[in-house]
């Protein structure tokens, strides 16, 4: 497992920035956070599923949580309840002022979490080709503000993306991405 701190070293010495002459930690922090940012819509993008908690509710209005980024599913006795439209009258939840309006009270709201959010001395609860990704999107960031060529690094970028949706498709991690009204990603 690595730490934010390597992390951050790692991308100073592909930038030639040792010395924290160009970049503060902070500005490189926020690459890695747009990094997490990008990642998560490639996964969403391509129907990965990752990252999934729950909650359970006690009312049939629950706030949706400020973490989500997709719903993956909603039970009731152990029986998914399906997504409608607000106008629809049949048997379903919806999405509307950030509330999720459920059918019934009592029941369970699995969804797609985003990834945290990492401070400088925190250690990174990710997967290695994940980190790999977030290097690679940090260097792209920190050379285009330095108006550097990046043609291999970008390569490098786009393999990653390529190999990360292959190894995460390959482990059956396929589910249907459901839309709703009332909220976007």
């Amino acid at each position: 497992m690595t730490n934010m701190q390597n992390l951050i070293e790692r991308i100073r010495i592909k930038i030639n920035d040792t010395s924290s002459f160009e970049f503060q930690d902070n500005e490189l922090l926020s690459y890695i956070h747009e990094g997490l940012s990008m990642l998560e819509i490639l996964l969403l993008s391509n129907r990965v599923q990752f990252n999934i908690t729950y909650i359970s509710t006690v009312s049939s209005v629950c706030p949706v949580p400020e973490d989500m980024l997709e719903i993956y599913k909603i039970t009731a006795d152990k029986k998914e309840i399906p997504l409608k439209d607000i106008t629809d009258t049949s048997y379903g939840y919806y999405i509307v002022n950030n509330n999720i309006i459920l059918p019934c009270p009592n029941a369970e709201i699995y969804y797609i979490k985003e990834f945290e959010r990492y401070n400088i001395n925190d250690d990174i609860d990710l997967p290695y080709i994940y980190v790999e990704y977030l290097y690679n999107n940090a260097v792209i960031k920190a050379l285009s503000r330095l108006e550097f060529n990046m043609e291999q690094e970008k390569n490098e970028l786009m393999q990653l993306s390529s190999l990360i949706i292959k190894t995460t498709l390959h482990k059956n991690g396929i589910y249907q991405m459901k839309r709703y009204l009332g909220y976007t990603l």
